[in-house]
């Protein structure tokens, strides 16, 4: 019986992991002397190929480019570029650029309390504070680093 459970669960593994290796096969987007680019523009413009059949009319292409671009009607804020929808951007995270999708992260987080190697107990303000008290202003190398030290405190503690 217990040979019998192990050969499942190999099954099992092996077709999932098969599933995601042809899945991810699958997002490859080839450019025009055959060579695999996997830019976000490639994968883009490939996804609205394949999903209107090469069609120039395509759905969600609004300017009719073959790309799907921000703000038409087939971007997809979740799934599609730096993942961080308008409206889940709070104002302490305004002007944060390439560390947008971080900030935002860092500011939803709860506070929490985490105990220092010396004993000693750390209070931890909600995520929206912390940034908000920061002397470092958003879109500067050094908010930055800040952010990246925040989230790996919290990553430490938890």
């Amino acid at each position: 019986m217990r040979f019998l459970r192990s050969v499942r669960t190999r099954s099992a593994l092996l077709a999932a992991g098969t599933a995601l290796v042809v899945g991810a096969l699958g997002l490859v987007a080839l450019d025009a002397e055959g060579r695999a680019d996997v830019s976000e523009k490639a994968l883009v413009t490939a996804f609205n190929d394949g999903f209107v059949d090469g069609r120039a009319d395509g759905m969600g292409d609004d300017n009719r480019d073959g790309v799907v671009d921000e703000d038409e009607s087939g971007w997809n804020c979740r799934t599609m570029g730096n993942r961080v929808c308008g409206e889940n951007v709070p104002p302490e995270c305004e002007g944060a650029g390439d560390v947008l999708p971080l900030c935002v992260t860092v500011a939803a987080r709860p506070a929490y309390t985490w105990t220092a190697a010396n004993g000693m107990t750390v209070n931890v303000a909600e995520g929206r504070t912390e940034i908000r008290n920061l002397p470092e202003k958003p879109g500067t190398e050094d908010f930055a680093h800040v952010l990246v030290a925040l989230d790996a405190e919290w990553r430490a503690a938890h």
